[in-house]
């Protein structure tokens, strides 16, 4: 299973150092306690558990800073370092490491050091490991793998990392997709939200025609009888002149 891990992560090196690009836009505001994870993850079992479950609690989110698969010949070491700068705070340090020979798991010797030469971690006579621990220590670390075989040379996967980065999950990415829903979706509202108002205004337009008519026909109404009357108080008065005269 680790053989198959590493194997992935290596592949997931190349592809990040080709540059291919992905239709996916990372979402903001994704917040992690990475103090909570960080003491999860260097953590050790109190019962010993499959290299599964083992990964699944331990190993979330790691990527590796270091992914290398080399030929470990007979009665030979092979050092890798990892240096912690001075006055840096509390880091978490996670890899794990994969042997086998001629197309078969085979076992090699593990360690890990501290600055000052403490085994700090160690696996013998072991095919693959995870490790995993909080350097408190500034200074070099030191990872030893050792094949005390003689004659057998043995092909051996390491991959170490610092911190606790959380990878990506599916719930952090929106894809194009996406994009192009929210875009319509906001496009139907517009759309929704015009077609309301010309249906508003179109309304109350129809009201301020109704009120003109209105207005208009009571102004001619008012100006028949305004020349109605106004002739028949002609009308009379010329009676009343007339009427005088006979008199």
């Amino acid at each position: 299973m680790l053989r198959a891990v590493l194997a992935l992560l290596l592949l997931r090196g190349l592809r990040a150092e080709g540059g291919v690009e992905q239709d996916y836009e990372v979402l903001g505001g994704v917040k992690e306690d990475p103090s909570r994870d960080v003491l999860e993850a260097a953590q050790d079992d109190a019962a010993p558990n499959s290299l599964v479950d083992e990964w699944d609690k331990h190993m979330e989110g790691f990527t590796p800073e270091l992914l290398l698969t080399f030929p470990l010949p007979g009665r030979s070491d092979e050092f890798f370092y990892e240096d912690i700068p001075e006055n840096s705070p509390p880091v978490l340090i996670r890899g794990g490491f994969f042997a086998s020979a001629s197309e078969e798991t085979s076992t090699v010797e593990f360690s890990v050091h501290d600055p000052k030469g403490n085994v700090i971690f160690e696996k013998k006579d072991q095919a693959e490991g995870l490790f995993h621990f909080i350097a408190k220590r500034s200074g070099t670390y030191t990872f030893i793998v050792s094949n005390h075989r003689w004659m057998e040379e043995k092909m051996v996967t390491f991959a170490v990392g610092k911190g606790n980065e959380t990878h990506l999950q599916p719930q952090h990415l929106t894809t194009m997709e996406d994009h192009v829903k929210s875009i319509e979706k906001t496009l139907v509202d517009i759309q929704t939200e015009s077609t309301y108002l010309w249906i508003r205004q179109k309304s109350h337009m129809k009201a301020v025609e109704n009120i003109h008519t209105r207005v208009l026909s009571f102004c001619v109404v008012e100006f028949l009888i305004l020349i109605g009357v106004s002739g028949f108080q002609v009308y009379y008065i010329k009676g009343l002149l007339s009427d005088r005269r006979v008199l």
